[in-house]
């Protein structure tokens, strides 16, 4: 008969693991959710997040079977996924699954040392789950995080270029929607793509390129996308607006460039402690021989 200290944590890895196959289980649909996709007057317009290709990859599937059972009860970062481009349900899945492995690898672990003859205390391997499946469901938001932010000034950049490129179209008597979409298709940035798309989309819907600019600020959580919208949405003459755009992005520069100062100085108070470490060592390994020898005398 096989013990039970050797059932009770294969048993607990089975369930959990049964768990994530009826995540992973298509759901039924739903006749109401069906005939409101139908109706177009219910499709909720989004000018500026077009949407994903599914994938139909496993945590994608996760993703949409929890997302279909819980809605909006599940708080995601969506404007960092809407900038990096990641559907809420394939993140939503990834996290749910490497915490789903987690939990099931220390009990799989102790099931096998158990079947050796060498368990573990059960407080062990629960521990050790529990620890595993908090630290593997924060991961992928840490890194989402970090990658949003790392796209943010990459855009922040991007956008005082555009500021400045905005201001000498419209100066040279281009009217403020030409500035905007003409600009948007000389970069080569990710968020000129974005921009782009979006300008095309404003187009069919008949709305003007700087409201769809300030939505898709907002969407994706970059105020610098939104200011030039609203200078533009009160253009006056081209030459009132070239000051105020070319002060938003000698502003958005500076702030940059203060950016820039502060992660320097931040890195170079980091390595203090380091380097007086290094000299103090170095002058310890010095000194020791001298010490010596002058005691010895």
């Amino acid at each position: 008969m096989i013990p039970f200290n050797v059932i009770a944590p294969a048993a607990a890895a089975g369930v959990l693991i049964g768990l994530g196959v009826r995540a992973a289980w298509p759901a039924r649909p739903d006749l109401t959710s069906a005939l409101d996709r139908l109706d177009a007057s219910k499709v909720p317009a989004s000018l500026s997040s077009d949407g994903l290709a599914p994938t139909g990859s496993l945590p994608e599937r996760v993703g949409n079977r929890l997302l279909a059972d819980l809605g909006d009860r599940i708080a995601l970062p969506r404007r960092d996924l809407n900038l990096l481009r990641i559907s809420p349900a394939e993140h939503l899945g990834k996290r749910v699954l490497f915490a789903l492995y987690g939990l099931v690898v220390p009990l799989l672990l102790q099931a096998v040392l158990a079947l050796g003859g060498a368990p573990f205390p059960y407080v062990v391997p629960a521990g050790l789950s529990l620890g595993l499946a908090v630290l593997f469901w924060l991961w992928p938001g840490r890194e989402v995080a970090k990658q949003a932010a790392e796209a943010r000034l990459i855009v922040r950049h991007a956008a005082a270029s555009y500021l400045e490129r905005v201001a000498l179209a419209r100066v040279a008597n281009s009217g403020a929607a030409q500035a905007l979409t003409d600009t948007a298709r000389v970069g080569e940035n990710f968020i000129f793509e974005r921009m782009r798309q979006t300008f095309h989309q404003a187009d069919l819907a008949g709305v003007t390129p700087w409201d769809a600019l300030k939505q898709l600020g907002e969407e994706l959580d970059i105020p610098e996308l939104t200011r030039p919208a609203d200078t533009l949405a009160l253009a006056g003459d081209g030459a009132a607006v070239y000051t105020t755009l070319q002060a938003q992005a000698r502003q958005l520069r500076i702030a940059l460039l203060s950016d820039q100062k502060a992660k320097a100085n931040e890195a170079s108070a980091a390595m203090i402690l380091p380097v007086t470490f290094g000299v103090i060592l170095m002058i310890t390994f010095v000194m020791i021989p001298l010490t010596i020898t002058i005691l010895g005398s």
